[in-house]
């Protein structure tokens, strides 16, 4: 199975009403599952389980450049599912920060998939305007990481 061909699979298992999926062919073993929705219970007259469906949160820091503004830039995304980590280590800084100028191929943060440290680079320069992930956060392919004003 091609990678592409992977992505395919997880966006459209993402998107049915499937909780789990697996697949096997020529010794690949793939299973898909998704999170059960949360729910709150109620007691008394009327009571129902009612599923609560997770905000996605944005992370924006106040310090933006003056003449920069945070709406409009080129995003640079993930290029694989998994787990962003801002920083090489815990205890070190992170790659780039808001206001911080990155050049196209300088590496804005790391994507662990199936245990490998995948370093990702920005494809494009200019100011940091927006840090689109927290550090810790799971991504999906194709989602922002940060936000570049050209």
């Amino acid at each position: 199975m091609e990678f592409e061909q992977l992505i395919r699979l997880v966006e459209t298992v993402a998107a049915s009403g499937l909780n789990e999926f697996d697949y096997e062919q020529n010794g690949l073993k793939l299973h898909l599952g998704k999170k059960a929705p949360k729910t709150v219970k109620v007691s008394g007259a009327g009571a129902a389980n009612i599923p609560v469906e997770e905000i996605p949160v944005t992370v924006q820091s106040a310090q933006i450049p003056a003449g920069v503004t945070a709406k409009t830039g080129t995003d640079v995304v993930s290029p694989i599912v998994g787990v962003f980590y801002a920083a090489p280590s815990p205890e070190s800084e992170p790659f780039v920060k808001v206001g911080d100028r990155v050049e196209s191929g300088q590496v804005i943060g790391i994507v662990e998939a199936m245990k490998l440290m995948n370093e990702i680079e920005s494809d494009v320069s200019g100011i940091v305007v927006e840090i689109c992930v927290r550090n810790g956060d799971g991504v999906e392919y194709g989602q922002p990481l940060i936000r570049v004003q050209e």
